[in-house]
């Protein structure tokens, strides 16, 4: 089941543990910390556009490469932007990413993401979503639990739906946002309150789909193994 854990969830959960450190741990640090949000906030206030430009191109490359997050943005968006704000922005540059990941699986296929995505990872994938009579609510699921860089390209090279595809991305995008940007905002604010709660919520939600994913995935698994007897035999 560790092969399904995704690396956006772990470094969120990673993200607000240390920030919690830092505004609950150190009031020097907490203290630095706004120093920083005024010097970016000065450069925001003088180029607002631009600035709404590079979060977003920060957001679109977090989607589309493994080596890059922009979680560590979002405590300084939040603090500059206001929460409403930040969760447009996140959700609009991840959205955006899912889609360019999706077009450049679907138009330039197997060769070139494979020099983005580890071959191996690519064709795991491959037969995890469409060799285990996949529906769409295993689909959104895969979106949620999966590292976000791998179902675009797989989804597009396989030219799944692509209605179907942006409705799973947005469906599952979209509590990632919230749970980014209200949960550290939280922390921010000095709520402890507030981050439990949404924590728990997402801590449960969690649990839950990551556990149905692993008994469809496995149950889809046995059920092909099923089939492939029966007619070898």
């Amino acid at each position: 089941m560790l092969k399904f854990i995704n690396k956006k969830l772990l470094i969120i959960l990673v993200s607000v543990f240390f920030i919690a450190l830092i505004f609950w741990g150190s009031a020097i640090l907490r203290n630095s910390f706004f120093d920083l949000v005024s010097f970016f906030k000065t450069y925001i206030d003088i180029y607002p556009i631009l600035s709404i430009f590079v979060f977003l191109l920060l957001s679109v490359m977090s989607v589309m490469l493994m080596s890059f997050s922009s979680i560590w943005l979002v405590p300084i968006a939040a603090a500059v932007w206001g929460n409403f704000y930040t969760s447009i922005l996140l959700l609009a540059g991840w959205l955006l990413g899912s889609i360019f990941s999706y077009l450049v699986g679907r138009y330039a296929g197997y060769p070139i993401v494979s020099k983005i995505i580890d071959p191996k990872k690519i064709d795991y994938y491959r037969k995890l979503l469409f060799e285990t009579n996949s529906g769409f609510g295993l689909i959104i699921m895969s979106r949620f639990v999966l590292p976000s860089e791998i179902p675009g390209y797989v989804l597009g090279i396989a030219k799944y739906n692509f209605i179907k595809y942006f409705a799973a991305t947005f469906l599952t995008e979209l509590p990632y946002v919230i749970i980014s940007v209200y949960a550290v905002r939280a922390i921010i604010d000095r709520e402890p309150l507030a981050l439990i709660i949404w924590s728990s919520i997402w801590f449960i939600a969690a649990s839950i789909l990551f556990y149905v994913y692993y008994i469809k995935i496995h149950h889809g698994h046995t059920h092909d193994g099923i089939i492939d007897e029966n007619n070898n035999s």
